[in-house]
């Protein structure tokens, strides 16, 4: 049985891809540009060069092809062109689920995101939940909702489809603005700073990248085809992500709160440079609004359902800094 994987060369793909080898999967990885990284060189796989937007090529490339983890999408707070984020996330994933049905694929894990359910209010969503908010605040997240609108029409033509909707994924891997979690422990560790809008009370829930991986994978062997899982970890505030990391590490930082008013301005004057330079924008209006809010989901049916059990906090952070290369606060100090 072969397996193709999309976006296996970003952060979650490269986690998912060596552990499907480790699990003796035969992998074939669907490339937009030639090339692996460092850690999946010399390593048993097939590559086919694809091209989203030719149906004809994906449907070459997954022949023989019974599964599909589809990874690949532009998962970026700004583009030169906004269209990239329909083109990449939703007509891609037609283009893709199309082959797949004239190919014969059986299963397909479409990767979403926690966004599409939208920012919580008293209580942690969930994915029975309707949106309360019908306002997107990013081109990504209007992007990935409009392509899991696309699911139910593949579903009645007999293809089996997965829903994974991660949270704010951290841990190992390259540190692009998909891992920013990780970036910001990165920049906590090594400068001491931990810069929060207003006091930093927003909640968000963080997930440990090989959680997220045993998910996808639960999902695959067990999800209910046309459902959607939230693959979360904690929630928790950011101040509070702050001092877990303090416990963790033991370096103390200098808490630096930025006023949610200040954040605006600023992303309004980035946006003029963006717009006059073509310069990408420090930050954006978009990821300010979007962070000044709680962000808290439940994984309970993918826990009860599934058999989901992803790590607390602590110790992924514990296991994030020993990967880059920081040592541990004492547990005796802790």
């Amino acid at each position: 049985m072969i397996t193709a994987v999309t976006g296996s060369t970003g952060f979650i793909g490269q986690n998912l891809v060596r552990r499907l080898l480790e699990a003796g999967e035969n992998l074939r990885l669907l490339l937009r540009r030639p090339g692996l990284p460092e850690g999946l060189t010399g390593r048993p796989l097939e590559t086919v060069l694809v091209d989203f937007s030719d149906r004809l090529s994906l449907e070459d490339a997954l022949q023989s092809c019974q599964r599909v983890y589809h990874l690949a999408a532009y998962a970026r707070s700004w583009a030169r062109d906004p269209d990239i984020f329909y083109r990449a996330n939703v007509e891609a994933l037609k283009n893709l689920l199309s082959a797949c049905l004239r190919a014969g694929v059986n299963r397909v894990v479409q990767v979403s995101s926690c966004v599409v359910s939208g920012p919580s209010k008293d209580q942690p969503v969930t994915e029975s939940q309707g949106r309360s908010n019908p306002h997107y605040f990013t081109d990504y997240e209007a992007s990935k909702a409009q392509a899991e609108a696309l699911i139910p029409d593949f579903l009645s033509q007999g293809l089996e489809i997965v829903i994974a909707r991660p949270t704010r994924v951290y841990g190992p891997g390259p540190l692009t603005e998909a891992n920013s979690v990780t970036r910001i422990i990165r920049y906590y560790l090594k400068y001491k700073l931990a810069p929060m809008l207003d006091d930093g009370q927003q909640i968000g829930n963080y997930v440990y990248v090989d959680d997220v991986v045993d998910g996808l994978i639960l999902l695959m062997d067990r999800g209910r085809s046309g459902e959607a899982y939230l693959l979360g970890g904690e929630n928790i505030t950011l101040a509070g992500f702050y001092d877990q990391l303090f416990e963790v590490s033991g370096r103390r930082a200098l808490k630096l709160k930025i006023p949610g008013s200040l954040a605006l301005k600023l992303a309004r004057l980035e946006a003029t440079k963006a717009r006059l330079f073509r310069i990408p924008p420090f930050i954006t209006e978009s990821w300010v609004r979007t962070f000044l809010e709680n962000w808290a989901f439940s994984h309970e049916k993918a826990t009860r359902e599934l058999g989901y059990q992803p790590r607390d906090i602590k110790e992924g952070l514990r296991q994030t800094c020993l990967w880059l290369g920081y040592s541990l606060r004492p547990e005796d100090e802790r």
